[in-house]
């Protein structure tokens, strides 16, 4: 079986000049996009992820959580999480409290996501350096374990520091299932020595198998065997009732969406890029350039559009490749209206979702 999520970038798709948001706009894309989410449990998806970012209309989600628990209280079935929760911006204890109220907000429904983050510019302009970052994501992760199933718990690290404390509350379950956004050969295999689920995004399809192998072979190492559900893969995903319907609406749609991303994510100087995200050069690449085609990203399986029976092949064709439990639709970018998003949505969860459920991986 194959869970189909939700995955949520919510960019803002208007005018990006800060002097022109448009609030009523703003507060029309919420109000689709709450009603989108909570179609989706009808729809058949196991669950929505949402995500971080900050300073650019790439994302009006700076604070995902408060989606997280905006939607539990219209839903009843589906999981609910952040894809992921950056730790380099959080105080990790306070990451830790709303992971607690969330798991009680959501009746149990909680999936928690932690990553140490990518995205230069907003590292930048938040005062952060890169070269800290994994030393404050593992730190945090660590502390935030703690303070989850200790009662009292002490903590002396490098950047945080607490002193016999307590968590009030603690949450609803007992463990609570942790995701991590991992492209490193680094990440990955910490993932996987910790027991963590990972998800990976924009990578060919091969590439996906590989990272997978390489996650498997450290949970071996570390004397467990990985299942398919711990890896989640992400692709764009748009389906019309033709494939020229679906050509014409998702091509320019990913453009602006692809414009977006190279504003908000992608190293200003692929030649010199911070201490630590060295891997980063070649995944990023492709991306600061000019050359990246819509056909060569369907080619290598990064976006998958068509009509439902194109899409569903395409997705269970990399599913059974990768070998993986999980796939992320994100299927809400650039300039898709309501309407064309609802409809994506809607052929997805009856022509793909009972394709994955059915699957065997």
């Amino acid at each position: 079986m194959v869970k189909s999520w939700l995955f949520e970038i919510f960019s803002y798709p208007y005018d990006p000049d800060p002097a022109k948001f448009d609030p009523q706009l703003c507060k029309d894309l919420y109000d689709w996009k709450l009603e989108s989410w909570v179609a989706a449990e009808d729809l058949g998806f196991d669950g929505v992820f949402f995500s971080e970012h900050h300073f650019t209309p790439y994302s009006i989600s700076p604070s995902p959580n408060l989606l997280v628990a905006t939607l539990a209280q219209r839903t009843s079935r589906m999981n609910i999480g952040v894809m992921a929760n950056i730790t380099a911006f959080h105080n990790p204890r306070r990451l830790a409290e709303e992971g607690a109220m969330l798991d009680y907000l959501t009746g149990g429904r909680l999936e928690v996501g932690l990553g140490r983050g990518v995205d230069e510019p907003e590292f930048i302009r938040e005062g952060v350096k890169m070269e800290e970052t994994r030393a404050r994501f593992e730190e945090s992760v660590a502390l935030i374990q703690s303070a989850w199933t200790e009662p009292t718990f002490t903590f002396k690290g490098e950047f945080y520091k607490y002193d016999n404390v307590s968590l009030w509350p603690r949450p609803l379950r007992s463990e609570l299932p942790i995701w991590v956004t991992a492209l490193s050969p680094q990440t990955v295999s910490w993932a996987a020595r910790q027991g963590f689920r990972f998800t990976s995004v924009f990578s060919p399809t091969e590439n996906m198998r590989t990272i997978f192998e390489q996650y498997k072979k450290a949970a071996a190492e570390a004397g467990r065997e990985a299942e398919p559900t711990d890896m989640g893969v992400c692709r764009n995903v748009f389906i019309a009732d033709s494939e020229q319907e679906a050509r014409d609406l998702a091509e320019p749609a990913f453009d602006a969406l692809f414009a977006a991303f190279k504003e908000a994510a992608v190293f200003h100087d692929l030649e010199n890029v911070p201490a630590g995200y060295e891997h980063y050069q070649s995944f990023f690449r492709p991306f600061a350039g000019e050359d990246v085609s819509f056909d060569a990203l369907i080619d290598i399986g990064a976006i998958c559009v068509g009509r439902p029976e194109t899409v569903r092949d395409q997705i269970v064709s990399q599913m059974e490749q990768i070998g993986c439990g999980n796939f992320l639709n994100w299927g809400s970018f650039g300039t898709l209206t309501k309407e064309q998003t609802m409809r994506s949505y809607q052929l997805f969860g009856e022509h793909v979702v009972p394709a994955l459920r059915s699957l065997k991986v």
